[in-house]
């Protein structure tokens, strides 16, 4: 998997395709950062995703499954995946009271225009699950994730 065009992705994982067009473009027009108390109030989603390192695993795996994937790959043609993967990883980060500051577009932004369907998503937060349960997520906690990403959806599909 070289570049992508995140246009087609990413979803619920809502993180994923508001990181997927500032991976394309390099730029990202928006700042968001959890505020300190507000990380201090709730950081177990991070804790139990195995922080930094459980999330970047997370995304490798999620960024192996999009490889493989033709009915998505596609769309990650003109992606900077680098780039691409450490958006993901600040979005993850930020979604789950990490504390940490993503550069990336915001979603509704990011996604205009790109025609997501719902096989696309429902495609790439197969990838997503299938990565956490590799990494050994516990359901609960995978439901969490996924609970928080889902509010993302309308901004991404279907733009």
């Amino acid at each position: 998997m070289t570049s992508a065009n995140p246009k087609i992705l990413l979803m619920l994982s809502c993180m994923l395709l508001q990181a997927c067009v500032s991976s394309s473009t390099g730029v990202g027009n928006t700042v968001n950062k959890i505020d300190s108390a507000e990380t201090a109030k709730d950081s177990s989603l991070y804790s139990a995703l195995g922080k930094q390192g459980g999330i970047a695993a997370i995304v490798d795996g999620l960024l192996a499954g999009i490889a493989a994937d033709q009915r998505i790959v596609q769309h990650f043609r003109d992606t900077d995946i680098t780039l691409f993967r450490q958006r993901l990883i600040e979005y993850l980060c930020l979604v789950t009271d990490g504390g940490c500051v993503y550069l990336g577009e915001s979603m509704a932004e990011s996604h205009q225009g790109l025609g997501i369907t719902q096989a696309h998503f429902d495609a790439l937060v197969g990838h997503l699950i299938h990565s956490m349960k590799q990494q050994s997520v516990p359901l609960g906690t995978r439901n969490a994730l996924l609970k928080r990403l889902a509010s993302k959806y309308e901004d991404i599909s279907y733009r």
